[in-house]
């Protein structure tokens, strides 16, 4: 508060002579008065029914005697904030600046990287191309696959299930999955993979496209990515065999066979040959998708073997998973998939 006086005067006080103390003191009682006229005058050029609340402020009250005989001296110093209102102010200070430095980036963010913030969109349309929210080449790809002669052989088998295990992964968690994720969108997996299984984890055939953003080499797709589709396709053929319907990769055995070309559709042929307990092993090859009208398999490019076992304890885990998903009206087909 303006007209306080500073400690070192207050000290002195207590020394001046008795007509000075009394001097002082009427001083002292003028300013306040001073001050409640003020105070006065400017409420009164507001206007009626608008009040005005000054921020609240501590003081304490000293009172000073001289030991002469005449009245003590009462002096009011404001006190500095408590350590709860510091703390809480700084407290505010901080989360105000994080808000605004977010704030900035995004905005930042739309204006100078718009594509960063719809990354994720991408995913959602090669993932949906049935919804009409694709981009052309997606669409044809799509269009491709459903209309192939080999598609609707399957499809006229009563024995296989015709599935897309992608679309089972919550919309949320796919961008965390590599092949339902980071390796989806055009030129890399345009749409998810197309699945015929039998149901009891004996067979499975898996048919998609390869982009050529997945190349290795120039034109060529990259072997660690032909191994991961390997890897996946074969696990996912054997789940349904096992007790709990999911294991994890004990050993994978990969042969190339010949070069895999980019902007290509493929069709993974996998069958469990042995189930013992916990352990399941599958074979499967990987070959180019027949051309229309042209008998016979594709040409041969990626053999495979792999050894799956399931974790131990697992079954009270994928249990109460399982009644999760009934109790929230999730489709018991969708359990086994995982």
């Amino acid at each position: 508060m303006a007209g306080l006086l500073p400690r070192s005067l207050l000290r002195a006080s207590s020394s001046i002579a008795p007509r000075q103390a009394a001097l002082f003191q009427s001083s002292v009682r003028a300013h306040k008065l001073s001050q409640r006229i003020y105070a006065q005058s400017s409420l009164k050029s507001y206007p009626r029914g608008f009040t005005t609340f000054p921020p609240k402020q501590q003081y304490r009250t000293h009172t000073y005697d001289s030991g002469d005989g005449n009245p003590p001296v009462k002096i009011q110093i404001q006190e500095p904030p408590s350590f709860f209102t510091r703390a809480l102010r700084f407290t505010g200070r901080v989360l105000g600046g994080i808000l605004i430095v977010t704030f900035g980036s995004v905005i930042a963010l739309v204006i100078y990287e718009p594509d960063m913030i719809v990354a994720t969109e991408a995913v959602r349309m090669a993932m949906h191309p049935e919804e009409g929210i694709s981009d052309e080449r997606t669409l044809e790809i799509e269009a491709y696959i459903q209309n192939h002669p080999m598609v609707q052989k399957f499809r006229d088998d009563p024995s296989l299930i015709e599935t897309r295990p992608h679309l089972d992964i919550p919309t949320l968690l796919r961008p965390n999955v590599l092949t339902a994720g980071v390796l989806t969108g055009p030129d890399r997996i345009a749409v998810p993979p197309l699945v015929f299984a039998d149901g009891e984890g004996k067979k499975l055939f898996a048919i998609l496209h390869v982009g050529e953003q997945l190349c290795g080499h120039p034109g060529v797709i990259h072997g660690g990515l032909l191994a991961t589709l390997m890897d996946e396709t074969l696990a996912r053929c054997c789940f349904p065999a096992l007790p709990n319907k999911i294991a994890m990769t004990a050993n994978l055995d990969v042969n190339y066979r010949a070069p895999c070309k980019a902007n290509q559709f493929v069709i993974i042929k996998a069958e469990t040959t042995k189930v013992e307990g916990r352990k399941a092993w599958v074979s499967g090859r990987l070959e180019s998708l027949p051309v229309p009208g042209v008998e016979g398999d594709g040409k041969l490019l990626v053999e495979a073997s792999v050894l799956m076992i399931e974790p131990k304890n697992i079954g009270p885990l994928m249990r109460e998973v399982s009644h999760k998903k009934l109790t929230s009206g999730t489709p018991s087909a969708a359990i086994g998939s995982a």
